[in-house]
């Protein structure tokens, strides 16, 4: 089990809390990846969040779906520091972005097996942003990773987003004052959730998930969470156990929407492998990181939209898709 990703995005997170931070960007993009020899090629996808640290330095932590190619399977999560050029008085700007990419790769193995191989990787970025009013932005980037034992590829993905900052873009035309809700903490929240988990297998087995979860403010723009959760019986494992994370979270659109990155250890039984020399099911310990979007629908009801990585050292990893109904009280 490799813990050190998992301790550096959860430092990253938490250095964003640190701050009073006044911009943050959302945005869904896709395209095509190819191999380093640009003898594959394959589509991808990514989901990244941005947030200004300074004037024109961001940093960003991403999900990327680099496709299939020929034995490989590979996802994984970038933290990149990003340098902006504004021009046309912040209606266009070119930004360039290097870090780390944490990655999950399932690879086929002789005899029909595979292996969920671990790594990180050195990631660099070029992008292009247009605004195209005072909330919604298009971008097209160029990401390059280049791993030392592993597929090197290079993506080129475009899509659009959306600033949830508290003032107007661009970012040039409307003085920073800082946002309204910085003192914003979390009241608590009992949520049940259905779903589905998928595991990243050759035939990527799908079974019916779900959860409860408790979470609660502990200082402005982070959350505690325990979280019950059942991964149903996708063939090859069969989990169930107890989540804990934390989670920096910014709340948007008069505290109505909340965005946050959950990090902590899940402490799981798999009843599809217990250990060799008993019947028993012993626990066990395996990183948790989640992205969430909750949505509140009255002054006592929210939803939530949570998705799950779970991170295993025997060849398990598994993504858990959950939508939920929460209650919340003071």
């Amino acid at each position: 089990m490799n813990r050190l990703p998992t301790l550096g995005l959860l430092a990253l997170l938490l250095c964003f809390t640190a701050f009073r931070l006044r911009a943050q960007e959302l945005s869904v993009l896709g395209g095509a990846t190819t191999s380093g020899a640009f003898d594959e090629t394959s589509k991808a996808w990514e989901v990244d969040y941005r947030q200004d640290i300074y004037r024109n330095f961001d940093a960003s932590v991403s999900y990327i779906n680099e496709g299939h190619f020929l034995d490989h399977k590979r996802d994984g999560t970038a933290w990149e520091g990003w340098f902006n050029l504004p021009i046309d008085n912040g209606h266009i700007a070119f930004s360039a972005g290097a870090g780390i990419y944490y990655y999950y790769d399932t690879q086929t193995l002789p005899g029909g097996n595979w292996a969920d191989v671990h790594g990180t990787a050195p990631i660099f970025s070029l992008a292009a942003t247009g605004y195209l009013s005072d909330r919604w932005f298009y971008r097209v980037m160029v990401n390059r990773i280049s791993p030392n034992a592993d597929v090197q590829t290079t993506a080129v993905v475009f899509g659009v987003g959306y600033w949830f900052g508290p003032n107007r873009r661009p970012r040039g035309a409307v003085p920073d004052k800082g946002s309204p809700n910085a003192d914003y903490v979390t009241e608590p929240q009992l949520t049940a959730f259905g779903g589905q988990s998928i595991v990243n297998s050759l035939d990527d087995g799908k079974a019916w998930a779900g959860a409860v979860e408790y979470r609660q403010g502990i200082l402005p723009h982070l959350d505690g969470t325990a979280s019950a959760i059942y991964e149903g019986d996708p063939k090859t494992v069969r989990r169930s156990g107890l989540g804990l994370q934390l989670w920096p979270v910014n709340t948007f659109i008069d505290d109505s929407t909340s965005v946050g990155i959950g990090v902590g250890p899940y402490i799981y039984i798999d009843r599809k492998h217990p250990a060799a020399d008993t019947r028993e099911s012993p626990a066990a310990l395996a990183p948790l990181v989640s992205l969430t979007i909750a949505r509140r629908i009255s002054a006592s009801w929210i939803t939530r939209l949570v998705w799950d990585r779970v991170t295993s050292n025997y060849n398990r990893d598994s993504d858990i898709f959950l939508l939920g109904l929460g209650y919340c009280w003071r």
